[in-house]
């Protein structure tokens, strides 16, 4: 069996003038590589402003919260105070307990 030989497939360092189709394959490659770099440019601003937007949300949540937790603090202690006060029972300026019986008129 005969042996085949390996073609090159890489670029061709040969000085000497390059066919028409060679020149049309290097640049259509060189634009494929810009394009890849373009690219990866755009994924990486985009990737920047996305946590920049992020940050900027999480800055203007993070004192809602801490409001929104007081806000409820207050209410659960103004709840447990009022809660407290039902519960006690009331006297008259004088010391006496009232009669619940109402007088006949």
């Amino acid at each position: 069996m005969a042996k085949r030989r390996m073609r090159r497939t890489g670029r061709s360092k040969v000085a000497g003038p390059q066919s028409t189709t060679d020149a049309l394959t290097e640049q259509a490659r060189d634009m494929s590589v810009g394009a890849v770099k373009i690219a990866t440019e755009a994924a990486r601003a985009a990737l920047g402003g996305m946590q920049e937007l992020t940050r900027a949300v999480a800055d203007m949540a993070a004192p809602a919260a801490r409001r929104a937790v007081k806000t409820a603090s207050d209410v659960a202690r103004a709840a447990a105070q009022s809660a407290r006060q039902v519960n006690q029972p009331t006297r008259p300026a004088g010391g006496k307990r009232r009669s619940a019986k109402r007088g006949s008129a």
